[in-house]
């Protein structure tokens, strides 16, 4: 428990950080299509349409700002802001490896932080932004994400202890 404690404390003091370097409002990145390997242009403002849409299939009525920055210690990260909201912020270099899918998924993650946020009195954990995520994308497209975040930090961890045992079919 107090691990936990301490792992969401670090949370959210890098999430303060991050929030207080956004700078870009608008700035192109290059991801990949999940069905070809040609990279696609995509900026904020698309971005923002995924977030519109998951928001609307998770039933989340706050808005969610989009900005695409130059630097993110958490590669991708949603915090609430003054006045109301939240501010989601993608490092670019890290938005730049991922297929659409992973996009979306990445997206759906941090508006599960958000669905967190706003329905007390859940606690943050990763384990249960990612079963909100799960809502509006499939687990496997969330094995990716994490594989990326993983090698990216020079980690390695156990995709299951973040998204939950696979279950079987039988």
């Amino acid at each position: 428990m107090r691990t936990q404690l301490n792992r969401n404390a670090r949370l959210l003091l890098c999430l303060s950080i991050c929030l207080g370097c956004s700078v870009g409002l608008w700035r192109p990145v290059c991801v990949f299509a999940s069905d070809e390997s040609t990279p696609i242009r995509v900026d904020s403002v698309q971005v923002q349409r995924i977030v519109d849409d998951l928001k609307a299939r998770l039933e989340i009525p706050y808005s969610v700002t989009v900005s695409i920055v130059d630097s993110n210690p958490l590669m991708v990260s949603v915090a609430p802001v003054s006045g109301g909201g939240f501010a989601l912020s993608f490092e670019a270099g890290f938005a730049d490896r991922l297929t659409e899918d992973e996009l979306t998924a990445a997206i759906a993650h941090e508006l599960g932080h958000v669905w967190i946020f706003t329905h007390f009195p859940f606690l943050q954990t990763e384990q249960l932004a990612n079963e909100i995520a799960m809502r509006v994308v499939s687990r496997e497209s969330l094995v990716p994400v994490y594989a990326r975040m993983f090698e990216r930090a020079r980690v390695s961890r156990d995709v299951n202890e973040y998204l939950g045992e696979r279950h079987s079919d039988h």
